[in-house]
This record gives structure tokens, C-alpha cells and sequence, in this order.
């Protein structure tokens, strides 16, 4: 005969509790007069009111209500989260003894993470507050259970005979890991970017500090850091560029609590210290200068003050010295340099010799008038309108007297040396890098310079025309008529010139014009694999802007100095031509919105070449963030 269970009343359970006859045939909790605890309504006044108890599961009836069904629904959640927290290997206390009679306990610190077991295995525990809830092996009508105090550990004993199964738990414990990273929301920084952390990236990463703040005099280098700023603004740097310098030297000197605001052609510098009163000034930049060589060196003059090689008063003087040094070109050279820019650049758009050579002699006259012009303080729209008149009419001047050459091909490396092309990249890199009203000022500004070359070409092609220049077809692209290795050799000449004209110093010279033919075979693979017109120039730009990164970090140089002489090959000088000579012989609508459709044209690849010298820098940063190019040393103080 099968053993009987014990009574009820030495069971501890009321009529109406968990495993009566009387009970229903669900899992709950029970007051000790038999109604059921609602876990988010009921209070616990008592604690021997709460005997959670497990049955078999059975089929659910619909008649308890909603309060009983929420309640199942804990319980049911505190089941399933008990069963599996019974297979966990957590880890065992480092001190206190084991209860000798109970070798299978679980000890929790409350019942709410009491393990229950499913009952197809195991039968449900007996648990009784102020003791210890354990697991019997042995039926419920054996006495075998024990009773101990509740102690606050949440480990375990396993059996002697079971086997622990480390790999199914490593398991759960990825599982959950991987689930959590998943389903974690995004903490988003709010705090404001520190200047080291905004300094992250730029060639002025982690300065160092060459005096101490008490021994600075903060407004001596004030005045020095705007400059600095002014130095780097006046000769072409980008809004970022003049941004992180500032913030680099003011760290350096100790001024940690100092922001800097570039808007446009002004630099607002805030220096706020904790128990001070704050201090604003502001520096207006008026005039521009197309000296690489003086930004080259402002560039490195930061770089030695950000990395505590120089005082403060060295760095006032040998800025001094930098804004006062003559250009390291001649004016003669540089006029030169600029015909001959244009007499290769004719060369490489498929011009034969003839027609190159009469490009160089119009640039030369270009260029003379301009430099005039702008000794006179002439406004830029005028004198560039001047330069677009002289280049056009020198071509047409040459059919009038029946010489047969490409107009086009004449005009267009003129045209290319007067546009204002590190203005334009440096209003993309602006742009990019979160200076909008910096950006549309200097873009506003290349368009008024583009408008004076338009309204100077027209000009030039009416004028010509009512003296008997006859009408050209403009229709035709570019066709090279050399081989791929000489226009490598133009390429790289090409380069070369325009470094001169921007005065770049002359160990540039040489790694521009290389970076330059590294960025023509970019330009001849997409060529090559059919990109159009619009994205060939982007893939050969993305190529000059990571190598230009690259280079000029080994010789302590600006990007820009080395990127913009080394894609000046990649500029549409034909496409500009063709437009502006459309909109200015033509008579009816079609043929004028034809011409603007090719200005359009040309802007936009200018402007993709531009932001894909952006993209090559900021694609080659991760890359170069361990190149030792400003002679960095580890472990330097913050």
C-alpha cells in the first residue's frame, strides 16, 4: 500500500491553501484564512502568510478573474526564472560553515527567488520561512526535510553524483550577454566635448603642456593665439584647421577653459577660468595672401608649441619672423610657372603643341594684367572678368588672323589658373566639417570670382565676334593624343607649377607632383571602367586627399598644401569654356540653357572634387593616427 501523506495541519497548510482537498486545482499564493494574495494589491503584513507551494501543472479554468490570472502570471514568471537560475554555477562562499543535515540546500535571501523545479522531475518543496527551503529526493511522505536559518548567500551544493555542465552554462551566460548588448538602450553623451577630446584626430593630438599656468601671462597669449589664428586664416587654412590650432596652443600655454568661435572672416576667442571674470576678443581677418609656404610654417610653429618644444616668447617671435619673410618666389617665376601651368594642362586635355604654346603665352599676359590690377586694389569680379576678356580674345584674335588651333583648349588652362580653387576646397572642407556660415561665405565669394570669369569670356567672345572671329564648334570632349606615361610626366609637371604659384616651399615640390600622378592613375582606372564624368574625378580626388594626408604629416604640412596643386590636372576647363561661350553667342533659349547646364556641370565636378579630397583625409585618419610625423613621444603629460 502506497504511504499516506500527513495530515494537512502538520503539513502547515490551511483548508483552503495549496495541496487540501479543498484547494483548487491552480498554482498561488494563499492567506492563511484561504483567500488568494494579489502580489500587487494584497500588502504582506505577515510573513508566515506566504506559502508558495508548486502542484502539477494542470489545465487552466477560466474563473478567477483578472486580479488571480496577473497573479498566475508572476507566479508563473517566478517559476520559470527559479528553474533556471537552479542551473547556475554561482560561485561559493569564501567563509562560513554548511548546515551538516542539509546536503542539497539552496539558501536565498528571500522567497522570491526560491528555486521551483518542473514537476515531471522533482516534487514540490516544503518552505517554511525563518528555515531553509530545500529539495528531498525522497517522496513527500518521508520525513527528510530539515530546517536552518536563511542566510544572505545566493550559492548552492550540487550533489556529489552530478556532473556540473559548464559548457551549457557558458552558454546561457553568452547568450544573455549578447542579448543585453542588443536590446541596451544608447546612453548619448550630453556633456560638452572637452578640448583635449575635440583635438582627437588632427595633428595636434594630445598636447603638451610647456608652462605652467601660473608662470603664463594669459593675456600676452591671448594676443599671440589670435595671431596665430589670423596667420592661418590669412593664408588659405580651413575653419577647422585655424579652430584646433587655437585650442591646441591655448591648451599648451594652460589655458584649458577657452573656446573659439570662426565665423566667416572673424575669430571670436572666449576665455572663461574658474574665479575669473571672462575675457572675449575678436580678430577681424581683411586681406588674403597665396603664401603655402608661411601656412606650412605657422603649421609646424603650432605643431612645436603644441608638443612643448618652444615658450610663449619664442612663439611670438618666430611668428614674427614668419609673417615677415618675402615669398620664396619671385614674381617673374611665379607668372612663369603659371603660363606654363596652362600650356601643360593644354597638353594634357589632347591640345597639340601649337595650341599649347599659344595658352602659354596668353596666360603669361593674363597673369601680368592681373597682378597689375590687383596692385591697384582692383575688386577680384573685375580683375578676373579682365583675365577671362584677355584669354579669350588672344584665342580668337589667333583665328581672325587664320592660325588653326582649339579655342578652347587655349582658353581653358588660363581659366583654370585664375580660379580660385583652394577657396573653393576649403569652403567643402568647411562645409564637411560643421562651418556653414564659414562654408557659404567663402563659396559665395567663388562664385562671384566664377561670374567674373563668365561675364569676361562673354565679353570677350562678343567683342571678337563683331571683329569677324568666326563661330567655333565647342562640342568636342577631351581626347588625349599621348601616351599614358607622358601624360603621367605632364601630370606631374602640372603639379609642380601650380605648388610654385601658390608659393609652396620647395620640399613639397617634389611629393606634390608625385601625389599628383598617383591621383592621374586613379583617374585613368576610372576612366578606364566607364564611372562618367562626375565620379571618375571623385575617385582620383579621394586618391590625392589620403596621400596628401599621409605626406603632409612626414614633412609637418597642411593637407590643403599638398592637395590642391596635385588635383588642379582634374578641373574642367573645357566644360567651363564650352558653357560660358554657349550662353554668349547664343540667340535662343535651348542653346542658353544648354550653356548653363554645362556651368552647372562643371560646379558640380569641382565641387565633387573637392569633398573627395575630404573624403581621401578623413578615410586615411584612422590609418595615420599612429604615424610618428610631429616626432610625438608616448606618456606625454596632459
Amino acid at each position: 500500500m502506497p504511504p499516506q501523506d500527513p495530515p494537512d495541519a502538520e503539513r502547515g497548510l490551511s483548508p483552503m491553501s495549496p495541496g487540501s482537498p479543498q484547494a483548487d486545482d491552480h498554482e498561488a499564493l494563499y492567506h492563511a484564512d484561504g483567500a488568494i494574495i494579489d502580489p500587487l494589491i494584497d500588502p504582506v503584513e505577515d510573513e508566515s502568510m506566504l506559502r508558495p507551494v508548486v502542484r502539477p501543472a494542470e489545465a487552466l479554468e477560466d474563473t478567477g478573474g483578472f486580479a488571480r490570472h496577473l497573479a498566475q502570471h508572476v507566479i508563473d514568471s517566478w517559476n520559470h526564472s527559479a528553474a533556471e537560475e537552479t542551473q547556475v554555477d554561482w560561485p561559493q562562499p569564501e567563509t562560513g560553515a554548511e548546515t551538516p543535515h542539509a546536503p542539497a540546500a539552496y539558501r536565498f535571501e528571500d522567497l522570491s527567488s526560491a528555486p521551483v523545479f518542473p514537476t515531471s522531475t522533482f516534487f514540490p518543496p516544503d518552505v517554511r520561512l525563518g528555515g531553509e527551503a530545500s529539495i528531498d529526493s525522497q517522496r513527500p511522505g518521508d520525513d527528510a526535510r530539515s530546517s536552518a536559518p536563511l542566510q544572505g548567500s545566493y550559492s548552492f551544493h550540487s550533489t556529489p553524483n552530478e556532473a556540473p555542465r559548464k559548457s551549457s552554462r557558458r552558454s546561457i551566460f553568452l547568450a544573455r550577454y549578447l542579448v543585453e548588448k542588443l536590446v541596451r538602450p544608447i546612453s548619448p553623451v550630453t556633456e560638452q566635448m572637452s578640448t583635449l577630446d575635440w583635438l582627437s584626430g588632427t595633428p595636434f593630438e594630445d598636447p603638451h603642456q610647456a608652462q605652467e599656468p601660473g608662470e603664463a601671462d594669459e593675456w600676452v597669449t591671448i594676443n599671440l593665439v589670435l595671431d596665430i589664428g589670423e596667420a592661418l586664416f590669412r593664408y588659405g587654412a580651413g575653419a577647422l584647421e585655424v579652430e584646433t590650432s587655437i585650442l591646441a596652443v591655448t591648451s599648451a600655454f594652460g589655458m584649458k577653459d577657452t573656446d573659439a568661435d570662426i565665423t566667416n572672416q572673424s575669430i571670436i576667442l572666449n576665455w572663461s577660468p574658474q574665479g575669473k571674470i571672462p575675457y572675449s576678443r575678436v580678430r577681424v581677418v581683411r586681406s588674403w595672401s597665396a603664401n603655402f609656404r608661411a601656412l606650412s610654417e605657422v603649421h609646424t610653429l603650432v605643431t612645436d608649441i603644441a608638443f612643448g618644444r618652444i615658450t610663449r616668447a619664442e612663439a611670438a617671435e618666430t611668428l614674427l619672423d614668419i609673417t615677415r619673410d618675402p615669398k620664396p618666389y619671385p614674381r617673374w617665376v611665379v607668372a612663369a610657372s603659371g603660363a606654363l601651368f596652362a600650356g601643360l594642362f593644354a597638353s594634357y586635355t589632347g591640345a597639340p603643341l601649337l595650341d599649347a604654346s599659344l595658352g602659354f603665352l596668353a596666360t603669361l599676359l593674363v597673369l601680368g594684367v592681373t597682378r597689375q590690377l590687383t596692385i591697384w586694389r582692383v575688386p577680384e569680379i573685375f580683375t578676373l572678368a579682365a583675365g577671362g576678356f584677355l584669354a579669350t580674345a588672344v584665342a580668337f584674335c589667333a583665328l581672325i588672323f587664320g592660325v588653326e588651333i582649339t579655342t578652347s583648349m587655349v582658353v581653358a588652362g588660363g581659366l583654370m589658373i585664375l580660379l580660385p580653387s583652394v577657396r573653393i576646397v576649403s569652403a567643402i572642407q568647411d562645409a564637411i566639417n560643421g562651418f556653414p556660415i564659414t562654408a557659404a561665405g567663402r563659396l559665395v565669394s567663388s562664385l562671384v570670382a566664377f561670374a567674373g570669369l563668365t561675364a569676361g569670356i562673354m565679353v570677350g567672345v562678343v567683342l571678337t565676334g563683331q571683329a569677324g572671329a568666326p563661330e567655333i564648334d565647342v562640342t568636342a570632349d577631351i581626347s588625349r593624343i599621348y601616351h599614358p606615361a607622358l601624360l603621367a610626366a605632364l601630370v606631374f609637371l602640372t603639379a609642380v607649377t601650380a605648388a610654385i604659384v601658390q608659393q609652396a616651399p620647395y620640399r613639397l615640390l617634389l611629393p606634390t607632383g608625385l601625389v599628383a600622378v598617383l591621383g592621374f592613375c586613379g583617374v585613368y582606372v576610372g576612366e578606364l571602367m566607364g564611372f562618367g564624368e562626375w565620379f571618375t574625378p571623385i575617385v582620383g580626388a579621394a586618391v590625392v586627399g589620403a596621400l596628401a594626408r599621409v605626406v603632409a604629416l612626414r614633412l609637418r604640412a597642411p593637407q590643403l598644401v599638398v592637395a590642391v596643386p596635385a588635383m588642379m590636372f582634374m578641373l574642367p576647363g573645357l566644360i567651363v569654356f564650352r558653357g560660358m561661350y554657349q550662353i554668349a553667342i547664343s540667340e535662343s533659349s535651348t542653346y542658353r540653357t544648354a550653356g548653363l547646364y554645362e556651368i552647372f556641370d562643371a560646379l558640380i565636378i569641382i565641387m565633387a572634387i573637392a569633398a573627395g579630397i575630404v573624403l581621401g583625409d578623413v578615410l586615411m585618419r584612422p590609418l595615420t593616427k599612429r604615424l610618428q610625423s610631429n616626432e610625438r613621444t608616448k606618456g606625454r603629460q596632459r
